[in-house]
């Protein structure tokens, strides 16, 4: 069954691997969507969140699910602050970015988890500043669970690549990704051995996923 994260279908995979629909295929599917999801330090999948960003008392904040849709509201310590003080006007949305109009965002931070008010504090302040928004793209997991979702809106080489990257899992299956060839008798076999620091299983999913790697300052 498709889940709501799901990058790709398997119907999708199945045909490339000339293989019938079932549950390995289905949970290579959602592995190699949710490895996607964690190289890329983001989710995908279309979702209202409420979030509370780090700043570093910059104009602007790095929200964790882009592209933006639509800010329902923006609270500073507790406080609902007015739609006109911000805005993600242009190319701002597709970025995730939440840019302040005027002076600067509280100075907070990620320090062990939490939300600090100073980048050197310790101590948990989520209130500090908190943002309800809607962001992300319809994913074809959402579509095929719901199709008044779609129709989807995800990139299509985060689609192919979802699919190469299950298409990977599903042939790597029951083989040591350490062992490079085997032999019995007269058979022999070589594998592609991942390169250094390869995350994926498909080298080629790990080229397209890419340029949509989340990159937080730091």
């Amino acid at each position: 069954m498709a889940r709501p994260t799901d990058l790709c279908l398997a119907p999708t995979v199945a045909a490339d691997l000339g293989v019938t629909v079932d549950p390995h295929v289905e949970r290579c599917v959602s592995a190699a969507s949710g490895a996607i999801a964690a190289l890329c330090g983001r989710a995908f999948e279309r979702a209202t969140v409420t979030e509370h960003p780090a700043s570093y008392g910059r104009p602007y904040v790095l929200l964790a699910r882009p592209p933006l849709v639509e800010v329902i509201s923006v609270r500073e310590g507790g406080e609902l602050l007015d739609a006109t003080a911000y805005t993600v006007a242009g190319d701002l949305a597709a970025g995730g970015l939440l840019y302040r109009l005027a002076g600067v965002w509280p100075e907070t931070a990620h320090v062990g988890g939490l939300v600090t008010l100073t980048v050197d504090s310790r101590q948990g302040h989520p209130g500090a500043l908190a943002v309800t928004y809607t962001g992300g793209w319809v994913t074809p997991g959402q579509v095929a669970l719901d199709a008044a979702t779609g129709p989807a809106t995800l990139p299509v080489e985060l689609e192919e690549a979802a699919i190469l990257e299950a298409c990977a899992l599903y042939r790597g299956r029951g083989r040591d990704a350490d062992v490079s060839a085997e032999s019995l008798g007269d058979w022999s076999v070589s594998y592609r051995e991942r390169s250094a620091g390869q995350r994926l299983a498909s080298p080629r999913a790990e080229l397209l996923v890419m340029p949509h790697i989340l990159r937080r300052a730091s």
